[in-house]
């Protein structure tokens, strides 16, 4: 066979190839074999969904792990520290407190309640449970329930080390961080002496030799009842700290989607 006959011939194959394939592409269906939308109701009612408690014990650290970074928690909050967490699953009243949820201070007036049961722990140790916020200048440690064993209630049950503080976002500043957080402690902690509010939580960490073990945050930004709160709670005037400026227009569009309710961090991995 001479070279063009083949040459001729290996063309032509190459050529009814192509044609085979893109036959094969037109008669293909356009739908999706798998529908996505029933695996995925399936996948939530079988219990593999992030807030069950089978994921949150098996992924809910790595989870966290993006999120924190996404935040900025590690450094702002441990001091660039890493800790192995899980998700700590609180709420206030019926608003789910996820991995950067927005409330507003009136929302967050009462202590929330805290469900740790699915957060790994050891039954011989005690732990306390913190809110920290590292972008308030008046307030950093709002709340610290000592001595607490699992299965405890955290709002009755434990000795109260400092009492609750709602979030106090200042006028113009924007979203603040809170942050609540579950300690292990080594031993109880029996006679502390209350610390000053504007303590660096690092500090407190090494100092009292604690571990951090669950994590929730969400965010804060100013309504009406802030002025209320540091007049009460922390004798503090809201007008000193009120700086008179124009607002930017990104202020402006962040608090009309904030008023609104349409924008809402939302943590359901897939």
């Amino acid at each position: 066979m001479s070279h063009c006959l083949r040459r001729g011939l290996q063309q032509c194959t190459r050529t009814l190839d192509v044609g085979r394939r893109l036959s094969d592409k037109r008669t293909q269906p356009k739908d999706p074999l798998v529908d996505l939308h029933a695996v995925h109701k399936e996948w939530k009612s079988s219990g593999f969904h992030p807030r069950a408690p089978a994921y949150v014990v098996k992924h809910g650290a790595k989870c966290l792990q993006v999120q924190m970074a996404h935040a900025r928690l590690t450094d702002h909050v441990f001091g660039a520290k890493d800790y192995r967490m899980f998700p700590l699953p609180a709420q206030y009243g019926d608003k789910q407190v996820d991995f950067g949820t927005l409330l507003t201070p009136t929302t967050a007036a009462n202590p929330p309640q805290v469900d740790w049961d699915h957060v790994p722990a050891d039954p011989q140790k005690k732990y306390s449970l913190i809110l920290y916020s590292p972008d308030c200048s008046n307030c950093n440690l709002h709340w610290w329930q000592t001595n607490i064993s699992p299965g405890d209630d955290v709002t009755n049950d434990v000795t109260q080390l400092h009492d609750y503080i709602p979030p106090v976002p200042l006028k113009g500043t924007g979203f603040y961080r809170y942050v609540l957080l579950l300690l292990r402690q080594d031993s109880d902690l029996l006679g502390v002496v209350p610390v000053d509010r504007l303590s660096k939580l690092p500090e407190l960490i090494a100092e009292h030799s604690l571990s951090p073990v669950g994590i929730a945050f969400f965010q804060a930004a100013w309504d009406e009842s802030v002025g209320r709160i540091l007049a009460e709670k922390l004798g503090a005037d809201e007008k000193q700290f009120i700086a008179e400026r124009p607002k930017l227009s990104s202020e402006f569009y962040a608090e009309e989607l904030f008023l609104r309710k349409e924008w809402e961090m939302k943590t359901d991995f897939m």
